[in-house]
């Protein structure tokens, strides 16, 4: 066999040696193409399934160089990059459990992206492969890649903590490239990432009309590092005011961006989802719904209610804070609305009685908290009793609005 694939090689190797593109047609290229790209994927499964081969029998502790460990050596055949070479053999590991996604694999149905895409998601979720070998065979890695990340976030058992668990590790690294450009590198829980390029948007929006006055075309990341940069310059200053025009009658504010939360409704009243069930920022990816109950509280949220695959309602859930009632409430709480917490900065608006629960944008139902205290309010399902900055929390089901107040 390995003399067969030997010749296989070395044919090809000369095809590709004397093949003449400059005289084909582009009809005819186009057939090579295919055909090379078919190769390719064949070639880049056998290359794993062998290499998984060479990881169970620890062969590659003998190989030239010393390498250090399984994805080194491979990294070192295959010219890629460490974390290319440990992808491949994670997902081809994963296969012996997954024999369609193995037998595709081996027909050359699947590039190695495809199957590593795969193959997590239906490890998380075993019931979901045949569909998402058929996703395969139709979707783009974009589209593929969103159906997978919906697989994994339903077969999670808590997704609570698994986001929390990505907070943790969250990073925001700077490094200078070797040919002297700046790099970022930002990851965290999705929420947060969403809300940063939410608020790039009217600056994106601004450059673009900018740039076709001016009758220049500009790459869409071109002008979205532009935003950023213009977002960070105007920060503190003529940026809220360029966003959000406030008027001195207590009229709404204008929002800097929306957030699109596509939730399905059977998920929201019950506080998380279940298989089969979404809740995500639209082209974000998924969140626990106790994120997207907690974003609710202070931007312009739309709520994309559905069953199934049908949008059954669209709704405003969210409330903007009107200017004059952000700052009275600036004013009474200038710190941590809860009893002992001091924090002063990065506040945020919570509605005690949740926007989906129908509390109204009213000063006797907003408070102002730190991040922490938000995120454990919501978590927990709890309310907050008291007034001032010396609030305290109290579960939901032993709490009452006040007297004359409630749901509208």
């Amino acid at each position: 066999m390995l003399a067969k694939v030997r010749a296989a090689s070395n044919e090809v190797e000369a095809i590709v040696a004397s093949l003449d593109v400059e005289g084909l047609d582009g009809t005819v290229a186009t057939e090579y193409v295919e055909v090379f790209a078919q190769l390719e994927r064949l070639a880049a499964a056998g290359k794993a399934l062998a290499a998984r081969r060479v990881v169970a029998t620890r062969a590659w502790r003998h190989a030239d160089g010393a390498p250090r460990d399984e994805a080194g050596w491979l990294a070192s055949l295959s010219g890629s990059t460490v974390g290319q070479a440990a992808a491949v053999l994670e997902s081809v590991a994963r296969l012996g459990d997954l024999p369609a996604t193995e037998a595709a694999f081996r027909a050359g149905d699947l590039s190695p992206t495809q199957v590593s895409m795969v193959a997590a998601a239906a490890t998380a979720d075993a019931s979901a492969e045949a569909g998402l070998l058929d996703r395969a065979t139709v979707d783009g890695i974009k589209g593929l890649r969103e159906h997978c990340t919906r697989v994994k976030a339903a077969a999670r058992i808590d997704e609570v903590a698994h986001h929390t668990r990505i907070r943790a590790e969250r990073s925001l690294r700077h490094w200078t490239d070797d040919d002297g450009a700046g790099r970022i590198s930002i990851r965290g829980p999705v929420d947060d990432t969403a809300v940063l390029m939410a608020a790039l948007e009217p600056y994106e929006r601004e450059l673009f009309d900018a740039a076709r006055a001016r009758g220049e075309r500009e790459r869409a990341d071109a002008i979205a590092f532009d935003a950023m940069v213009e977002l960070a310059a105007r920060t503190g200053r003529a940026g809220r005011a360029h966003a959000n025009r406030a008027s001195d009658n207590g009229s709404t504010s204008r929002p800097t961006a929306l957030v699109q939360v596509r939730v399905d409704h059977a998920a929201l009243r019950r506080g998380h989802t279940e298989p089969g069930e979404v809740c995500e920022i639209v082209g974000s990816g998924p969140i626990p719904v106790e994120v997207a109950s907690r974003l609710l509280d202070d931007a312009i949220v739309h709520a994309l209610a559905i069953d199934g695959t049908d949008v059954t309602a669209v709704s405003h859930l969210g409330r903007l804070i009107p200017a004059r009632l952000r700052s009275a409430l600036l004013e009474r709480q200038r710190e941590c609305a809860i009893e002992g917490c001091h924090v002063d900065r990065h506040l945020e608006i919570d509605h005690n009685l949740p926007v989906e629960a129908g509390g109204p944008t009213t000063i006797w139902n907003l408070n102002r908290l730190c991040r922490h205290h938000h995120r454990h309010k919501h978590h927990h399902d709890l309310r907050l009793v008291g007034a001032g900055v010396d609030l305290q929390f109290v579960p939901a089901s032993e709490w009452s609005p006040p007297p004359g107040h409630g749901p509208p």
